[in-house]
């Protein structure tokens, strides 16, 4: 099973005989047999048919939009799911403000130790490294003792701006990368990070949905019209783990080049060819087995992310009493 990517611009998706035929101008440019697919994602001017709607609705398949640079817009989605009591407590658990506070402090514990893990693993490329895992670590440790969320908020602030200090030292200055710039990306470096963040939030979105918790009351992340912020939240122990790390293989491993890129109006974006080669290389990421913890064996990052929620879902019904974030080694 696998997501269906669709970039070609003015491309249309079609179910003709049990299968997705993506076409142009009457030209096939792919085929798929339907049953293999588990998600789809559109960028841009990317339309589907009726028939293929109604495929997707009623095989339980989420269709994401997107825009050509890959910022996400929205989804069509099949019925959410019916388990009503766990949706009513998780709204319960969002008005008590010391399960808030826990919840929180959990998910960025496991974004700062995730870090760490990252910055270890380089700690002898750059002489930030040391400096850096030292801030984190007080971070950490001063992180336990918070007992307000504005707190837990700014301390989680002030551990990412350490630690892209610290990522910018992993890099080839020529990339241009001079700290975390979201909208719009202003270096081939933030068009990465920013496009895998939104691949990483679509597919933790989509095991939300799958659980049947509601991805717009979150913990951590404020709530705001559109938002889904508990996809938001579930993101952050994930970061470096799934996307900081590719981008350091590929652009180090020279798997990427300046000419990848293409500047656009008010920023920097990937080319087609070389989008569709991220994708490929972030789904093989999510397909990679590591130790999941919790249960002492080895799962795809994309049944870890599905796990964890999961995990949360029963610690907001109160099965558990705290929430385990995913730790790397």
């Amino acid at each position: 099973m696998a997501t269906l990517y669709v970039t070609q611009q003015g491309a249309t998706v079609h179910f003709i005989d049990g299968r997705l035929s993506i076409r142009l101008q009457g030209r096939v440019l792919q085929e798929v047999v339907a049953p293999h697919v588990d998600g789809i994602a559109l960028f841009g001017n990317v339309s589907l048919t009726t028939p293929a709607v109604k495929f997707a609705l009623q095989s339980g398949i989420e269709v994401v939009y997107l825009s050509s640079r890959g910022a996400y817009r929205g989804r069509l989605q099949p019925a959410v799911s019916k388990n009503a009591g766990l949706r009513r407590k998780q709204y319960q658990r969002s008005l008590e403000t010391g399960f808030c506070v826990n919840i929180s402090k959990s998910i960025v514990a496991g974004k700062i130790h995730n870090a760490r893990a990252l910055c270890r693993r380089q700690q002898k490329k750059t002489a930030e490294m040391p400096k850096c895992l030292r801030a984190l670590k007080r971070t950490l440790r001063l992180l336990q003792h918070l007992d307000a969320l504005d707190r837990v908020r700014g301390y989680e602030g002030s551990a990412t701006a350490l630690y892209y200090q610290a990522f910018q030292s992993l890099l080839d200055p020529n990339w241009g990368f001079a700290g975390r710039r979201r909208r719009p990306a202003s270096d081939p470096v933030n068009a990465l990070l920013s496009f895998g963040y939104t691949l990483l939030y679509n597919d933790v979105l989509s095991a939300i949905n799958l659980v049947g918790l509601d991805p717009y009351i979150g913990f951590l992340h404020t709530l705001r019209p559109g938002h889904a912020s508990l996809a938001s939240d579930l993101v952050e122990e994930w970061r470096t783990v799934i996307v900081d790390s590719l981008v350091l293989t590929m652009l180090n491993g020279h798997e990427l080049k300046m000419g990848d890129f293409q500047k656009v109006k008010g920023g920097v974006r990937l080319n087609r060819d070389s989008l569709g080669k991220f994708i490929s290389r972030y789904h093989s990421r999510l397909d990679r087995t590591v130790l999941y913890p919790r249960r002492a064996c080895r799962l795809t990052y994309r049944s870890c992310i599905e796990q964890q929620v999961r995990h949360l879902a029963t610690v907001i019904l109160g099965r558990e009493d705290n929430y385990e974030p995913f730790r790397t080694r």
